[in-house]
């Protein structure tokens, strides 16, 4: 009779185990998979948050109705999801499951589609959001300069001179959707709160001696340098060694940043932005430049906190390849040969 009873125990333990892993990886999961099983589900009209989640747990779309419901409740579009009927894929992750939700509102024509790619600077998002007409460019990049903003990670980024932006590296990567009209401190609020929700899930990986902003400031170099992604974390260990040794880090797109106002409109650096006197130029500075020179994705930030084991101290570009895919060596003569 012990025994049974230890053997059902162990399998209650594992039951639990199961279904807690289960329910902590659909709340935290960001990726829709690609070959899902699409379902076509209704959602009525007037029904609640809570009845949407139990109408996607009937359907086979998600596990567990509290995940949908917990989620829900911090988000900005809480009890504004629409009715309808939608093409859903089984295992969405529950942003997408929200943000398809949203596609269909009634007043859709009110609503702005902004989409943020990995790499864009803060320059570059207030041009897209003028352009969309969302925001004028010059209220959003003052907003984003002199605003105030209620997240705890800004309290401990530093405040300086030297920097553009404070709050580069921070404006999140995603696609969002905003009513028409919506100010310029909602935008940036709204892509503040995914950088923490962001940077929470993975901030814990940290194998490096740099703070917040540090990692960011790599991550926002490693965008902007890396064309493939498995050159990101190489990438990474090239900025750890050059620093390490006092190195000045000589990276391209820092040059590209500070002659091009952060639009990255110009095709190629030239010796004379080279000797370009700015913060953000890492051939006349030491160390990181003075702040982030785009806004990283989530995996340059992954890569800056955990930078590959090598001794590479150099790399550019494989002229040979058309791929984007770059030469690293570890002696400037080698760099020079590879050339």
């Amino acid at each position: 009779m012990k025994k049974v009873l230890k053997l059902l125990i162990i399998f209650i333990l594992i039951f639990c185990a199961y279904h807690i892993f289960s329910f902590v990886k659909e709340y935290t999961s960001v990726h829709t998979p690609e070959s899902s099983e699409i379902i076509t589900v209704e959602i009525p009209k007037g029904s609640s948050d809570k009845t949407i989640a139990r109408i996607l747990k009937d359907s086979g779309i998600i596990k567990y109705e509290m995940t949908f419901r917990i989620k829900m409740r911090s988000s900005p579009y809480r009890g504004k999801l629409n009715y309808g009927k939608y093409q859903l894929k089984r295992g969405m992750c529950l942003d997408d499951i929200i943000a398809e939700l949203l596609n269909t509102y009634d007043d859709k024509e009110s609503l702005v589609k902004l989409t943020i790619p990995e790499g864009f600077s803060a320059e570059m998002i207030a041009a897209r959001c003028e352009k969309l007409g969302l925001a004028n460019k010059k209220d959003f990049l003052d907003e984003l300069k002199n605003g105030k903003f209620n997240f705890d990670f800004i309290k401990v980024i530093p405040k300086t001179n030297d920097v553009n932006y404070r709050l580069q590296g921070y404006l999140f990567p995603s696609t969002y959707l905003f009513k028409k009209g919506s100010s310029p401190h909602k935008i940036i609020e709204t892509l503040l709160a995914e950088f923490e929700k962001q940077y929470t899930s993975v901030k814990n990986q940290n194998t490096t001696d740099m703070d917040m902003n540090d990692i960011i400031i790599t991550a926002s170099l490693i965008e902007r340098e890396a064309k493939l992604a498995s050159e990101r974390r190489t990438i990474a260990g090239v900025i750890k060694n050059r620093l390490s040794k006092n190195m000045r880090l000589q990276i391209d797109a820092s040059v590209v940043y500070a002659v091009s106002g952060g639009m990255y409109d110009i095709e190629r650096v030239l010796y004379k932005d080279i000797e370009t006197k700015s913060p953000y130029n890492t051939y006349k500075i030491n160390g990181l430049p003075a702040g982030a020179i785009c806004n990283p994705g989530l995996s340059c930030i992954k890569a800056a906190l955990d930078p590959e084991n090598h001794n590479y101290l150099f790399y550019h570009t494989d002229t040979n390849k058309n791929d984007g895919s770059h030469i690293f060596t570890e002696t400037f003569s080698q760099h020079k040969a590879s050339k």
